[in-house]
């Protein structure tokens, strides 16, 4: 075995033009497929990073006909906790923001969380200690946990963090511990934990929905057994809760139980999985690509293959070294590969930190090096098996008495080159659908009308703690100054504000009566899927128009009676075939329940993303909210639109912000062109990536057609020569290897495409308005497949017709 290592090696180097291209074809492939299930392990294989963690599941709850997963109310979490029989511990959390006091204001992303939650993960802190029960009460002292990234860029990993007290959203908090690197929930990002406080003798609203739970289950337990257990508490749950339209049931009002991490990889399980598959395809071209490079090898080893053979090497001996030889390649190929994976992989995750969940987990480890190890060896013997074409009895004989002199290569070694070419092509043309309709998907979504002009159009969020800005009339003012300096800065054409940023964000579903409008019997409570409060001039801002009725004014602002404004989506839903301005919708408030006219008709604006329907919006004017309900939001984005470009106008809005109240952190200053590219990064990570796999194939499979008809016409140079000087035209000749190779290239390309009408089908929820087997792409797949597979022929054929009919004779 060494001595056909040290043999292959020899070969190798003797040989350099042909080890550099077999290697870089094999590190392409070996590299793509490496980085790709990096990806797939970091992401689907791995286990969650908390102890037995397929023992954790993801609890939710559901509204027959509107949600499939929402959130669970508090005093729904404190039922389920005491009554299911299936859980160990169950605890809850919900998400948000608070601003952190420190030298440089920031806003990290916050937690708030029952002391169960911290035992259901079952992780115990870098140092300092969990929440207890007595955290989470009502009137305890505020307290909070960092997570370890937070303690290392905003206090320098100071051990004296734990038991200081730092101001989290304006209030003194103590920090009680600090968590291990890497440390979250359902990859929520959090960086800070707080308690979340419920009081058990009046844990709130049962219909104000806010919290996710996690649930251990008990040892031994099965998820379908805690189904089970649920189905019959949702029976029963009612009775805890009689009368109350809220409560639980097993109808209209159920739960659900999923595994946290199938719930956490979701929909990118499949989009992953269909990269791996992509990049499989690309190392399939690339190994048939070397099996015809190996091949026209062989050919020029005919007469050390006969010597051999001659001298007594059996066929199982010669097997031996040439997959030795095939395996050594494919090894030095897998090396450089893993490199060029390593890069990748880091370039991957410095352009796309958010696109897929888990991002954090995604490295090359060993796991992965056993997975790139396995694929060169396997990928290695395929290779090396080749030479073996040439083994025939018959081939040896002919060799030893011609000395080498020439070689012809036998009918089944060209159907088997030919059979390769049209494999690679095939496999290509698969991979040049799947990316032309990931492009065509992407097109459709970059132009999908979000209802709002996004273009000079400037953003920014700032928050009030209630702590320190108590007053509702306070907050508002505060806004209307802040957006009053805005205003008056050169530039800038217009300004607003709003609780929520399209074109994708947090659902609200909030009930709101509709007065006049009957509720069905038997269908869902009346509910709005998202609540926009706004300031005035928010529709001059983002450029929407009034499609019926009128905006808000400012004589609104001042007034008594409250206005709303509608979309399209909800007049038609609440209102078919009728006008709703004039009518009342009614909702809760600090102040009691209010009721407020519809005034106005706007057009839809995307809030769930830019691939989903519209759901239906109420707009409530932030100005006239203390007034009319007695509240006020904490936090509001703000938006500019100017005429001076982003980097002119974002230093004198950080600097008006500063001058209004230092300690408020600015937070996610950018241009609305990056809020869309975000709300885009996951389709933009699996186009980007399907792409350049499809060029690389492309590429991978011309370069094939080239090297075959390449090959084809040194063998048949003595031929073309004596055509020639018997009269054939050049024409003839170019005709003849251009007819050889298109035709190889069409049969890979029908292949293809019948191939890729069934394949595609495994990435329709990929696809936004777009079909699988979409005729468009598919013709324009043949036409870019046709045109590269004419250049590859080209070439060749055209040096066929340089052939100099005297040397070809004279070598004859």
């Amino acid at each position: 075995m060494f001595s056909d290592i040290r043999y292959a090696l020899r070969g190798l180097l003797s040989r350099p033009g042909f080890s550099i291209v077999a290697i870089l074809t094999l590190a392409l492939g070996i590299g793509a497929n490496t980085a790709i299930f990096s990806v797939v392990n970091g992401v689907v294989l791995q286990p969650l990073q908390y102890p037995d963690p397929g023992r954790l599941m993801y609890i939710t709850s559901q509204f027959e006909g509107m949600f499939d997963q929402f959130w669970v109310s508090a005093p729904e979490f404190i039922e389920f906790r005491e009554h299911n029989k299936a859980f160990e511990s169950v605890g809850a959390y919900a998400v948000g923001a608070a601003n952190l006091g420190t030298e440089i204001p920031r806003r990290p992303i916050t937690a708030s969380v029952s002391h169960d939650l911290m035992t259901a993960l079952g992780v115990q802190p870098l140092r300092g200690r969990l929440f207890t029960r007595e955290d989470t009460l009502p009137k305890t002292e505020e307290v909070a946990i960092l997570s370890y990234e937070l303690w290392r860029n905003a206090f320098g990993e100071n051990a004296a963090t734990v038991g200081s007290l730092i101001d989290v959203g304006g209030l003194r908090t103590r920090i009680v511990g600090i968590m291990p690197p890497g440390y979250d929930v359902h990859d929520e990002k959090v960086e800070l934990w707080r308690p979340l406080r419920i009081d058990p003798a009046n844990p709130g609203n049962r219909g104000g929905h806010f919290l996710y739970l996690v649930g251990r289950l008990k040892p031994g337990l099965t998820i379908e057994q805690a189904r089970a257990d649920l189905e019959t508490l949702l029976g029963l749950w009612p009775s805890l809760a009689p009368a109350n339209r809220h409560a639980p049931n097993q109808t209209t009002h159920r739960y659900r139980i999923d595994p946290l991490k199938d719930d956490m990889v979701g929909e990118v399980k499949q989009a992953v999985w269909v990269l791996q598959g992509a990049v499989a395809f690309v190392l399939l071209i690339a190994c048939a690509n070397l099996a015809n490079l190996l091949l026209a090898r062989a050919e020029s080893r005919q007469r050390e293959f006969a010597v051999r053979t001659a001298m007594g090497a059996s066929r199982r001996r010669m097997l031996q070294q040439f997959i030795t030889e095939g395996i050594v390649l494919s090894v030095i190929g897998g090396a450089l590969g893993v490199w060029l994976a390593t890069l990748g992989v880091q370039a991957l995750l410095a352009a796309n930190p958010d696109s897929i969940p888990r991002a954090g987990e995604i490295a090359v480890d060993f796991k992965v090096l056993g997975f790139t190890l396995g694929l060169a060896l396997v990928t290695g013997v395929f290779v090396g098996i080749a030479p073996l074409l040439h083994l025939s009895q018959r081939s040896m004989n002919i060799s030893l008495r011609e000395g080498g002199s020439r070689t012809t290569a036998g009918t089944a070694k060209a159907r088997m080159r030919a059979a390769l070419v049209v494999a690679e092509v095939a496999l290509a043309v698969v991979l040049v659908v799947g990316a032309g309709l990931l492009l065509r998907s992407f097109w459709n979504l970059m132009h999908v009308d979000a209802g709002f002009s996004r273009e000079n159009l400037t953003t920014f969020q700032l928050a009030l703690p209630q702590s320190q800005y108590p007053e509702p009339a306070r907050r508002v003012a505060f806004y209307r100054e802040l957006i009053d300096e805005i205003r008056a800065v050169p530039g800038v054409r217009s300004a607003a504000a709003m609780t929520g940023l399209p074109p994708s964000r947090d659902v609200n579903a909030n009930d709101t009566e509709f007065v006049g409008v009957p509720t069905p019997p038997a269908g869902p409570i009346h509910n709005v899927d998202y609540d926009q409060q706004v300031m005035l001039g928010y529709l001059e801002a983002m450029g929407i128009p009034v499609v019926q009725g009128r905006g808000f004014t400012e004589a609104d602002a001042g007034s008594a009676g409250g206005v709303v404004l509608v979309n399209e989506t909800l007049a038609k839903r609440f209102y078919p075939n009728q006008s709703p301005i004039g009518r009342v919708v009614r909702r809760p408030s600090p102040a009691g329940p209010i009721a407020m006219t519809i005034v106005g008709v706007v057009k839809d604006v995307k809030q769930r993303g830019l691939g989903e329907e519209t759901g239906t919006e109420l707009y409530l004017l932030v100005d006239q909210l203390p007034t009319v309900a007695k509240s006020g939001p904490g936090m509001l984005n703000v938006v500019v639109r100017s005429s001076t470009p982003f980097e002119t106008v974002a230093p004198v809005l950080q600097q008006i912000a500063r001058s209004m109240d230092a300690r408020l952190p600015v937070v996610n200053l950018r241009p609305m062109a990056e809020v869309f590219a975000e709300s885009m990064a996951r389709p933009r990570f699996l186009m980007t990536l399907l792409v350049a796999f499809a060029v690389l194939a492309l590429l991978l499979a011309a370069i094939g057609t080239y090297g075959v008809l390449s090959y084809l016409v040194s063998e048949r140079r003595q031929e073309i020569g004596i055509r020639m000087a018997l009269g054939a035209e050049r024409g003839t000749l170019l005709g003849m290897v251009m007819k050889h190779g298109l035709t190889l290239a069409f049969a890979g390309l029908l292949i293809g495409l019948a191939g890729a009408i069934g394949v595609t089908r495994l990435m329709q929820t990929l696809l936004f308005n777009v079909r699988p087997a979409d005729p468009a792409t598919m013709v324009a797949v043949a036409v870019v497949i046709a045109g590269v597979a004419l250049v590859a022929c080209y070439v060749p054929a055209r040096r066929a017709t340089r052939v100099d009919p005297l040397n070809a004779l004279r070598a004859e």
